[in-house]
């Protein structure tokens, strides 16, 4: 997973698909294709960078 440097030292809300799942939580780093992400239940896990995916935030239209 790449990061631009707008998103360096800023919360990047992610899940993670593991079987058939869904987990979400925070990134925390990453490196040699292996991604550290802060679940919302508080544990730390390492998993590949395939199976995470980023949470796009939405934008609303105001009328």
């Amino acid at each position: 997973m790449k990061l631009t440097i707008r998103e360096k030292n800023k919360d990047i809300p992610v899940y993670v698909m593991s079987g058939n799942e869904k987990r979400y939580g925070i990134l925390v780093g990453t490196g040699n294709h292996m991604v550290c992400v802060l679940l919302n239940t508080g544990e730390y896990i390492d998993v590949p960078d395939s199976e995470v995916k980023r949470v796009l935030k939405k934008k609303f239209a105001v009328s």
